[in-house]
């Protein structure tokens, strides 16, 4: 009798509400699961032989043969590799070739996390904004004078608009450049894009061999002068026709970077032209679209975590699930003499809201998920729980 297959995750996102439905997703088909991770460990709840501790800087091979024993030991064979945040793809990469399973390819993924890279990779598709890349200041007042404002200043390894900017005329070149430090890599490149106008999307989707999965695209809204989503809307409320060019310049996009299997994102603006992508990722992305967006807008016939644990270890692409309502979640700001469960409970209370609960970011936020058979009243009932906050 074939040992028991199990299923590692390296890394975690910051919120349960993510990481807990995808550990779910792979107890749930039968799989043991274990987590390596370069943060803390002990909250997960899981028993100490099904954990362990990892650098990124430590040799990949370390890690497969550490996770191939730890899951020997227990009586199981590893059948896939996933990772949670786009610092982590690498070694995910590296491991599922190392233990000879279906993930992205090492040089995928060395694409997908180097900004200019994947522009490069792009060019051809002509699904790129005019972009420039430096490593010095000298470079980027080069690249302003040459591309004209407005701008956006990016890291070249990074995600998440993690060091990014909008340029004015009155933004400091040399200030500026100290945003290099926040790069994942040992690194001081940066990318300059043209600021595009248009609506912004996030296309979820799984690809294996030729075939490419597109699970939902979803529309992202932004804080008022921020480049920091706070509302995500699924499906989207593109047209037919425009939703066929976003699938196709996603497809394109996944194709041009080399993902060959695996989860993925793209993220991509529609503007008057068409779609231009902004960057693109060899994994599930966030915002709670796959978690919870995506199963609740089709009543829970498509399931994005469960899709990705079948594609990576037995090779099964899901098929499209239909829409059947709408599903938002969205970033409500928390007074500072606000009680916490007091105000989680409120806005629980209303009866559109799914789940209410704490989100980790920069600003003192709470998350919350709805549903609503007409989109059109999504505004209306984010808005009445914004008064709920008594902001």
């Amino acid at each position: 009798m074939s040992p028991d297959r199990s299923v590692l995750h390296l890394g975690l996102r910051r919120s349960p509400l993510e990481w807990q439905p995808e550990i779910d997703a792979a107890a749930q088909l039968g799989h043991a699961v274990y987590v390596h991770s370069d943060t803390g460990l002990g909250h997960l709840g899981l028993p100490d032989d099904r954990i362990a501790a990892f650098t990124r800087t430590e040799p990949a091979e370390d890690v497969a043969a550490r996770a191939l024993r730890q899951a020997q030991d227990a009586g199981h064979r590893p059948a896939a590799v996933l990772c949670w945040g786009d610092r982590y793809v690498d070694i995910a990469a590296r491991v599922s070739q190392a233990l000879g399973l279906r993930g992205p390819s090492v040089a995928a993924a060395a694409v997908c996390l180097d900004k200019a890279a994947q522009r490069r990779a792009l060019e051809p598709h002509g699904l790129n904004p005019r972009w420039r890349t430096g490593t010095t200041a000298d470079e980027l007042k080069a690249a302003v004078g040459e591309l004209g404002l407005p701008l956006i200043f990016k890291l070249a390894h990074s995600s998440g608009g993690r060091g990014s900017v909008v340029l004015d005329a009155d933004t400091e070149p040399g200030e500026l450049m100290k945003l290099t430090s926040l790069n994942y890599e040992d690194s001081d490149a940066f990318l300059v894009e043209e600021l595009v106008d248009g609506s912004e999307h996030s296309v979820s989707g799984l690809v294996h061999g030729d075939e490419v999965v597109i699970l939902a695209v979803s529309d992202k809204y932004l804080a008022p002068g921020e480049l920091r989503t706070t509302t995500t809307v699924v499906p989207s409320a593109l047209t037919t026709e425009q939703l066929v060019r976003v699938h196709d310049a996603a497809e394109r996009a996944v194709r041009a970077v080399g993902i060959e299997t695996g989860g993925f994102h793209v993220d991509l603006r529609y503007a008057a032209e068409g779609p231009v992508v902004l960057e693109i990722g060899a994994r599930l992305g966030g915002d709670l679209i796959n978690s919870h967006l995506v199963p609740l807008a089709t009543d829970g016939a498509a399931d994005p975590y469960r899709s990705l644990v079948e594609t990576l270890a037995d090779g099964e692409l899901p098929r499209p699930a239909p829409f059947v309502t709408t599903a938002a979640m969205h970033l409500l700001p928390v007074p500072a003499d606000a009680g916490l469960p007091a105000l989680l409970s409120r806005l629980a209370e209303h009866p559109a809201v799914r789940v209410a609960a704490q989100w980790p970011s920069p600003e003192d936020e709470v998350v919350v998920v709805v549903t609503a058979q007409d989109p059109d009243t999504i505004p209306e009932i984010l808005e009445d729980l914004r008064r709920r906050t008594g902001r």
